[in-house]
């Protein structure tokens, strides 16, 4: 891939405060080897610190990370990126904040 930035679409909601859910949209740098929960990191570090969402063993054991990205469900630990994503929860029913649920 020639590509430099990917965009990430990256569902957003605090049932607490939000009147509803909302996509918010980033460009992240492209490299080979790049994995979703990568991605999220970026977002995280560099575009908005206050996303939520799940990262612990970081080798696809605990299943804690999964998300819907492009309308299936992965694990962002593990998935690499290979063009631009949409990035929702598993169960939007669900939903603590952003990508993180019950």
């Amino acid at each position: 891939m020639s590509r430099s930035t990917i965009k990430a679409e990256v569902w957003r909601y605090n049932p607490s405060t939000d009147p509803a859910p909302r996509f918010e949209k980033y460009d992240v740098p492209f490299q080979e080897g790049l994995s979703v929960s990568n991605v999220l990191e970026y977002v995280n570090e560099n575009h908005d610190g206050g996303l939520a969402f799940y990262l612990s063993c970081r080798r696809g054991i605990c299943g804690g990370c999964a998300v819907r990205v492009n309308g299936r469900v992965v694990l962002a630990c593990t998935e690499l990126v290979k063009g631009d994503l949409k990035i929702e929860p598993v169960d939007p029913d669900k939903v603590v904040k952003d990508l993180v649920i019950d």
